[in-house]
């Protein structure tokens, strides 16, 4: 080798130059280096695995029972310790075999009830058998040949597989509670410290803005009842003068009355046209006072106040209230008003030109009902009666299935009107009669009537004028209970 000027290499046959230092002048062998380092690395590994083994295991070595496996061999299904392993295996055919740490030994594959000789490779999928395991022999030819077979592992690793999809949903479902045990602490404590301060502060400022606002409403009030009062007062004391004014006259008329009778017979002749003047005017008088109302003939000291649902105040026995009737052409608008008023149709009305205006004394309200036409050309002048409006009558035809969209349409516009934001709304679902029709119900999801009419006082009423004519005074009781007025008398 020191002869020789160059070095072989023993796979490429490449040579490669020797020069002073022999051997040791050569370039490292990285690939070489990292190989040694590897072997040296997986044997100290191995003793480590080996000595692990050792301290875990219980199983006694096969072949010498005074030692501890550490080792098994897959091929010869032996558990073998360190030293018998290699005393076995040392052969160039048996170190072939594979020998796994203890800890790492596949699992034993059952052998079939039936045929024990043989190892159970296979699982009975079929309903009633429960799983049962079985070789290949129960497979093609035992009872179970026209069952549903599986292999086993496969098998047991879709139950796996189910098994870890209802760990990771028991999982989330203990996280999930896990959360809202979190939550439920924090509200807790929340509910405990200031949320409850919060609430309680809310209510207290709430009913503070409550008793302002009734503070302002009875002042308001308590003035609207010393100028009405005032103004009672006054009438009364002109009444009470104009009253001894016409007494005076009266008795001025007695008294001349009495006179001429006590005048001699030719005096009471020529007076008779002065007579009969007084006597005229004295029956004049009469009359005129006969003809007075109640209130100036039988005064009462009582002051009749209706007071509504939000404490506005009316002194009366009878409040106004002016409401509008719209809805579609058709849609039977006219003949609900006639319903109202009491007055039967005998034919179908005509369409309504501009509007039609009535007053109904209902209860102890006076509506005043503006009855609309519907025809698209005169809808855009809808807005000019909604000036002061209390409530609107909106009359839908509940047989005319391919105008509910557009009904809704129209509706919707309305409802966001500003000057309509705090009217009552009473819907009519007409023509209840009519085969085919939709019901209060249908046509209240329909027209989506709970979310287009959130936050407002709304109610549906069904009507038929052919069925029930007075169907529509019941809308008005709705409309008499949503104003809430009730009558007070202060004596």
């Amino acid at each position: 080798m020191s002869d020789q000027q160059f070095l072989l290499c023993p796979f490429d046959r490449q040579p490669t130059s020797i020069r002073e230092n022999s051997v040791y002048g050569l370039k490292k062998n990285f690939a070489l280096i990292e190989l040694l380092e590897r072997l040296e690395q997986s044997s100290s590994e191995k003793s480590l695995v080996l000595e692990r083994e050792r301290l875990q295991s219980n199983q006694l070595c096969d072949e010498d029972e005074a030692h501890t496996a550490v080792l098994y061999c897959t091929v010869c299904a032996t558990h073998l310790c360190e030293a018998c392993d290699t005393a076995t295996h040392s052969s160039k055919t048996l170190g072939k075999h594979r020998r796994v740490p203890l800890s790492e030994k596949p699992c034993e594959k059952p052998r079939c009830p039936i045929h024990t000789a043989h190892v159970a490779e296979f699982t009975c999928t079929q309903e009633g058998c429960h799983n049962s395991l079985m070789c290949y022999l129960c497979k093609e030819y035992g009872k179970h040949s026209t069952h549903k077979p599986a292999l086993m592992e496969e098998e047991a690793e879709n139950i796996r597989k189910s098994i870890i999809a209802a760990l990771q949903k028991m999982t989330q479902f203990m996280e999930s509670m896990r959360d809202t045990a979190h939550r439920i602490e924090i509200v807790t404590e929340e509910l405990e410290g200031w949320a409850i301060e919060d609430a309680r502060r809310r209510v207290r400022y709430h009913f503070e803005e409550l008793r302002a606002v009734l503070a302002e409403q009875e002042k308001t009030a308590m003035a609207y009842v010393e100028t009405e009062t005032r103004g009672r007062l006054y009438a009364l004391r002109q009444q009470q003068k104009d009253l001894t004014t016409t007494r005076s006259q009266v008795a001025g008329v007695c008294i001349q009355c009495e006179s001429i009778l006590d005048s001699e017979d030719w005096k009471l002749l020529s007076s008779s046209e002065k007579v009969k003047e007084v006597l005229a005017t004295l029956e004049q008088q009469q009359q005129h006072y006969a003809q007075l109302g109640p209130d100036f003939l039988s005064p009462e000291s009582s002051i009749p106040i209706i007071f509504s649902r939000d404490n506005r105040i009316h002194i009366g026995t009878k409040i106004d209230m002016r409401v509008v009737i719209l809805g579609l052409d058709g849609a039977g608008k006219t003949s609900i008003l006639s319903a109202m008023r009491g007055v039967t149709l005998s034919d179908p009305p005509i369409p309504t030109i501009g509007f039609n205006v009535e007053s109904l004394e209902y209860q102890n309200l006076v509506f005043t009902l503006w009855d609309v036409s519907g025809q698209q050309k005169f809808r855009p002048l809808w807005k000019h009666y909604y000036h002061n409006t209390q409530a609107v009558i909106f009359v839908v035809d509940a047989a005319d299935r391919s105008r509910f969209e557009e009904a809704q349409n129209e509706l919707s516009k309305i409802l966001y009107e500003r000057e309509l934001k705090d009217a009552l709304f009473l819907i009519y679902a007409n023509k209840q009669d009519v085969v085919g029709c939709a019901n209060v119900e249908e046509l209240t999801d329909i027209l989506g009537l709970h979310k287009l009419c959130c936050a407002r006082a709304w109610h549906i009423h069904g009507s038929s004028l052919v069925t029930n004519a007075s169907g529509a005074l019941q809308g008005l009781d709705w409309l008499t209970q949503q104003l809430g007025t009730h009558w007070t008398e202060c004596i």
